[in-house]
């Protein structure tokens, strides 16, 4: 349980420093993080969470989901792929769809979660515009073979009328993550 409210708080942090209103609602100017708007119909914000889970199930091209599912003018907050999209200069959903592209030319990985897998996620939350996936994983302890811990990870996306037009998540830069993998 307290992992959970240390992931919660990591969701609040990133989505207060995105530092935009929302759609329907605003982040206070306090740097609170707590996030107000009007009532949201409770059909419509669990047909935005179902839309986050059907995007993470969907299969298809890049390209097809990218249509599907995001906006014209998607902002994607990933550093990793905000750094491809400097090399490709695409914007909007289509930067979404090159980085990934020029990623798997590189042999880099935008997304490196070290095996927390996007499926299945154990909670998912919805207010105003925005919806949060918590995925949980459980990994080897580097420093106690044969012992494994429980680690998360988060997607969070603003939804308006029916596509994402932003994303976060924790995917940080790394030393080198650029080189690709050291060759064999």
């Amino acid at each position: 349980m307290q992992t959970i409210k240390v992931v919660i708080a990591v969701i609040g942090i990133a989505v207060a420093g995105a530092g935009r209103a929302a759609a329907q609602g605003t982040v206070s100017p306090q740097g609170t993080g707590i996030v107000s708007c009007a009532p949201v119909p409770q059909a419509q914000l669990d047909a935005n969470k179902q839309l986050l889970i059907d995007f993470f199930n969907s299969r298809g091209t890049r390209e097809e989901r990218s249509k599907r599912f995001q906006a014209e003018n998607y902002v994607q907050h990933n550093p990793r792929a905000l750094r491809i999209d400097e090399i490709t200069g695409a914007t909007g959903r289509q930067a979404w769809v090159k980085a990934f592209e020029e990623a798997a030319k590189r042999k880099v990985a935008l997304v490196d979660l070290g095996g927390i897998a996007l499926r299945d996620p154990i909670i998912v939350m919805a207010e105003c515009d925005l919806v949060t996936a918590i995925y949980k994983g459980t990994l080897p302890d580097p420093d106690n073979p044969g012992r494994t811990y429980e680690a998360f990870a988060f997607e969070t996306v603003r939804v308006k009328d029916g596509k994402f037009t932003e994303h976060w998540d924790q995917v940080t830069l790394a030393a080198g993550w650029m080189n690709g993998p050291p060759p064999r």
